[in-house]
């Protein structure tokens, strides 16, 4: 660091050389507030460095002019008249040194800092423990003010720059030598902070980019894919139907007492996962993930409904095995969702008392608990959207599905689903 006190002499040099003023300078940057909030020797410590810019020159040329006036060159042999000597230094005693670091002032930035800068707008976890991580940054790197003199035309040599002693600018900083921070008031908000380059980078990263949201983004598009995979091979089946012999669409169903489901079925998984893309859209990650949970459900339970209806029609199981990998990858997806939102545990407890062939329908009738229980949550949080979910009802779960060694008229463990919310 420089010397930290300025001479009296220093200072009226300053004052006679028009030296910018530490409170104009801050004023024209419009940092009045931090201005305020600064300490005596902070501000004497940026008046030492506005003073410099005009003194240090002109001490320096005086200094310099006395210097070679008391020196004398004979060939090899340098003469200096000692009181000429003196003079120079003395003269040297209003100069300023500054340093590079005497250019920054690390500030209290929690005097600074809106109230909500750190507090997370959404309900994404990752975000909240990603503010904390910048909290910890501010504390150790710190909120620091810097200034340096501005660059302007040389007014005797257009085609260059030169440095203006009475012109600053002023920024805040992350960090000593990090990236500015742009609040242009001085009080520091999210906005500030999001748009300095190594904060907004990393909430990019580890928000925007983060595990939650891409859990989220591959389960979501996860679930579409077998959305589709359902319709498809129900539109499949419709088409094979309409397409047999008059009566013997009728006579297998009525041998084998099959009811085929209308294709209206997929319909509500679609609207959930409409409603969990739209609240994902908002950051409203813990609606998504638990429209994303109830999506699943439906879709396991319109895949469990058309497999119930091959096994019971004359098609055989050929068929049913198909549909119900969808089944079995939709119960993934809720399972996954509620890991998301912390219903695993509740899951995974519901299937470790039950082994065997009664393990699928055990987990199935875990899900369906934990998903009600998130559904609960979320409309605790939100009663506004209660409404809403209770227009679309639960498809209800077929008897006798081949979970396992279910019989026929036997609960498979998906139920009749939620009538009520």
């Amino acid at each position: 660091m420089g010397n930290p006190v300025e001479s009296a002499g220093a200072r009226q040099r300053a004052k006679a050389l028009n030296a910018a003023s530490a409170s104009a300078v801050m004023a024209g940057a419009g940092l009045q507030l931090v201005y305020a909030k600064m300490t005596a020797p902070q501000i004497a410590q940026m008046q030492r460095v506005l003073d410099a810019a005009v003194v240090d020159p002109v001490v320096q040329a005086e200094a310099n002019k006395v210097y070679r006036a008391g020196t004398k060159i004979y060939g090899s042999l340098v003469v200096r008249d000692p009181a000429a000597v003196r003079r120079s230094e003395r003269i040297m005693r209003d100069y300023i040194p500054v340093e590079a670091w005497d250019k920054r002032i690390r500030l209290d930035y929690k005097q600074l800092i809106d109230p909500n800068a750190l507090k997370p707008k959404s309900d994404n976890p990752d975000e909240a423990e990603y503010w904390e991580k910048v909290r910890t940054w501010l504390d150790k790197s710190g909120v620091w003010l810097r200034f340096e003199p501005k660059l302007m035309r040389d007014p005797t040599d257009l085609s260059r720059h030169i440095y203006d002693p009475r012109n600053f600018e002023v920024w805040l900083s992350f960090g000593p030598a990090g990236d500015p921070i742009p609040a242009k008031t001085g009080r520091i908000d999210r906005d500030a902070l999001i748009g300095t380059t190594a904060i907004g980078a990393g909430y990019w990263r580890e928000v925007d980019q983060g595990p939650m949201e891409k859990a989220l983004e591959r389960e979501m598009n996860h679930l579409y894919s077998e959305i589709e995979a359902g319709e498809e091979q129900h539109r499949q089946l419709a088409a094979i139907r309409r397409g047999a012999f008059p009566g013997v669409v009728f006579i297998s169903d009525k041998l084998g007492g099959a009811h085929f489901p209308d294709q209206s079925i997929w319909g509500a998984p679609r609207a959930f996962m409409l409603e969990a893309g739209t609240l994902r859209a908002k950051d409203r990650l813990f609606g998504a993930r638990a429209n994303l949970v109830i999506a699943a459900m439906f879709t396991r339970n319109a895949a469990h409904l058309l497999a119930s209806y091959l096994n019971d029609s004359s098609d055989g199981v050929e068929r049913s095995v198909k549909i119900l990998k969808v089944a079995k990858t939709a119960g993934k997806v809720a399972e996954v969702g509620l890991a998301l939102t912390g219903g695993v545990a509740i899951v995974r407890s519901g299937v470790a008392a039950v082994s065997g062939a009664g393990a699928a329908s055990a987990g199935d009738a875990a899900i369906d608990q934990a998903a009600k229980q998130i559904v609960d949550r979320y409309i605790a949080k939100n009663p506004e959207l209660a409404g809403e979910l209770s227009q679309v009802r639960w498809v209800p779960g077929p008897k006798g599905t081949v979970l396992g060694n279910i019989k026929g008229g036997h609960s498979a463990g998906v139920g009749t689903g939620w009538q009520t919310w």
